[in-house]
Formats: structure tokens, sequence, C-alpha cells
């Protein structure tokens, strides 16, 4: 079956629509007035997610959720930022202020558990490590990594262009996860920006993981 970035013959049962309406609808109220754009993104994001879930035999209302939420926390400032970092005592391998635009990842996960209980640990867990990776990653942690770059709205840099066409050429979750995360690396490291320490050593398991 020829892949697509988003596919239109997905559904869902009753209740699982009513989530689905309701958390954009939440979402937009959180966002569509000061980020209309980012609000599209995570809205694009949703669906890109689940169309990979499809393909990669994850499941697929978890991937939509993660999808919706995975920039949640994107609009704190950066005061905000720190404060809630610190409430939190999130548990990074760099100083706070070295990575403030990778935090909203790990406090999204904390911020939404408290707004929405039910939500699963493996909804939490993949909006938890979209900034990051980690050296542990569950499929569905990979496809919001990687549907976070991927998506059809997103600008098509070089990075971004390659990890679309590997993945829409059949390629395996894990080729597409590791191409898109390079991307990243390449992307921060042209810009001279901070690199989190836990990233490097992400990478260099990977280099392992390859060369063997």
């Amino acid at each position: 079956m020829k892949r697509t970035l988003i596919a239109h013959d997905i559904s869902y049962s009753q209740d699982q629509s009513k989530v689905i309406t309701q958390l954009e609808s939440d979402l937009k109220d959180h966002m569509f007035e000061t980020k209309p754009n980012r609000f599209a993104h995570s809205i694009s994001v949703g669906h890109c997610a689940e169309t990979m879930a499809q393909v990669y035999g994850v499941d697929m209302f978890s991937a939509r959720l993660a999808g919706i939420l995975h920039d949640w926390d994107k609009l704190l400032t950066d005061e905000e930022t720190l404060n809630l970092a610190v409430k939190y005592n999130l548990q990074m391998s760099a100083p706070y202020e070295k990575i403030l635009g990778l935090l909203h990842g790990p406090l999204a996960a904390k911020t939404l558990l408290h707004r929405y209980p039910w939500l699963s640990k493996d909804i939490l867990s993949a909006i938890e490590k979209h900034t990051t990776g980690s050296i542990v990653m569950t499929d569905l942690d990979k496809i919001i990594y990687v549907a976070d770059l991927i998506e059809p709205l997103r600008p098509g840099y070089e990075s971004v262009r390659k990890t679309r066409e590997l993945y829409l050429k059949g390629a395996s979750l894990d080729d597409v996860y590791e191409s898109a995360f390079c991307g990243v690396m390449i992307y921060v490291i042209s810009s001279r920006r901070y690199l989190y320490p836990e990233s490097v050593d992400l990478y260099n398991k990977m280099v392992e993981g390859i060369s063997k």
C-alpha cells in the first residue's frame, strides 16, 4: 500500500471520536488565539501520527491524542518554563536555562496528567520524549518524534525532506526515527545551539547500533 503523510480512511468508535473532538477543542481554546500556526501544526501532527501508527501497527488512537497534545506547553514564556521545571523538579542532564526549548515536552507530560488524569502512560511518554528522544523509545515515542518533524505543514528543509522521503518509500520505523533524530542534531549543530548531553549519548548509541 502506498504510504501518505495523512490517511483519510481512519475511523474511531463514537466514544473515541468524542475524546478527539474534545481535545482538539481544548487545544484551540488553549492556543489558537495567540499561536494559530502552532495549533495547526499540532492538529497536523495528530493526523500524521495516527497515519504512521496505522503503517507500523501501533495504537492509532493513542498516536492521535499524543500528536494533538504534544506542544501543549509550547506557549509558556521562558520564566514560566523555568518556574514549572523547578516546581516539578524535572530531571534533566543540563541546566534548565540552557535547554529551554526542550522543556515543553517533559513539562507537558506533567501538566497534562493533572488536566487529563486518564491519559495513558504511553501517551505521556511520547509527549515527554518528543523534544529530546531517549535511549529507551517505544514505537509510539518514535512516531510522535518523527511526525512532529515530517507533518505536511512543516517547511521542507533538507532534513525534513530526507526523512519524509525515507518514510514514504517504505523504510522501517527505526530507520525513519534515526533519520529524523540525526537531522535534528545537524540542525542544532549548524545553528550553533547548545547540544543536550543525552542527545550526544543517544547519537553515539545509534552509531554503535548501525555499525554492528
